[in-house]
């Protein structure tokens, strides 16, 4: 599904014109350098960025953020355009992307346990299995909504869930995780039903009551960890950033805490990090000790 010379060629494009500007050092001293960050529009994902940025400004880097799509993501790390990524789920989600780029990165560490994808309906849709969804297409307009189409999580349920399932006749429309978003909230108002591409950790979960459908043949894997990629040599060039990124982790309400600010009180995301960072001493001095 993805050309890596395409990608290549949209990663430079997209680094140059849509880097984001981190701040200067905290202490309004010489930087110790720069890290470039990159991350997909993922709730989860512009969170744990924005958390990351706001310790290393307190260590005393410039950060510079960069985003897109997944393919590019991962592309730009292994071609060493920029430093990290912060949002690798492994060990299914991005299989494809680790047995590509594998040996041209590092790979920091786990920074959340317990991750998950599959198919989400409300918690008032009267069925529990992705089998279920056949029988029951009309209620659901014939829709899985979708993301990006270039995250792991659609492209499993192109190739894996759709044919193992026999959901051919449903439309699976690729949009954005906001897009996604949008369409449950609207049918969920409504208490229409709706089945959506979904994750956790994810904002959606802790405001409204979902389920994932139980996914009988396993074509989106079993629980996951989100880790934090490298380019090869980062640890070397940077080893102080390097040493905070591998030991930086989140547990499910200090991230869904963040996410929750962002996308349902619609605080600002370097705003919501940069409090939850002031407010949480003790957990950030053990990722920089």
């Amino acid at each position: 599904m993805r050309n890596r010379k395409i990608a290549t060629l949209l990663i430079t494009g997209l680094v140059a014109a849509a880097m984001l500007a981190g701040g200067c050092a905290a202490d309004g001293g010489s930087s110790k350098g720069t890290v470039k960050l990159i991350y997909v529009q993922w709730a989860c994902a512009e969170s744990q960025t924005h958390i990351a940025e706001a310790v290393l400004q307190d260590m005393g880097f410039d950060v510079e953020k960069t985003v897109v799509s997944a393919g590019p993501m991962w592309t730009g790390v292994a071609e060493g355009d920029v430093d990290a990524l912060v949002c690798g789920w492994l060990p299914y989600t991005h299989e494809a992307y680790i047995e590509e780029f594998g040996d041209k990165v590092e790979d920091l560490g786990v920074n959340f346990d317990g991750a998950k994808i599959g198919l989400v309906v409300p918690e008032y849709v009267t069925i529990d299995s992705i089998a279920e969804l056949p029988a029951n297409m009309d209620k659901f307009d014939g829709t899985i909504y979708g993301i990006d189409p270039g995250s792991g999580l659609m492209r499993h349920t192109e190739e894996d869930t759709i044919p193992a399932y026999g959901l051919e006749d449903f439309e699976l429309i690729a949009s954005s995780g906001m897009a996604m978003t949008v369409a449950l909230k609207t049918a969920y108002e409504k208490d229409e039903w709706v089945v959506v591409t979904g994750w956790a950790p994810h904002w959606k979960f802790f405001a409204y009551d979902l389920k994932f459908l139980e996914d009988p043949e396993d074509t989106y894997g079993g629980s996951e960890q989100i880790h934090v990629i490298a380019r090869k040599g980062f640890s070397k060039d940077k080893p102080e950033a390097a040493s905070m990124l591998s030991k930086f982790f989140l547990t499910e309400s200090q991230l869904g805490g963040v996410m929750y600010e962002v996308n349902v009180n619609e605080v600002d995301p370097a705003t919501a990090a940069r409090a939850w960072v002031d407010a949480n001493p003790d957990v950030v001095s053990e990722w920089t000790s």
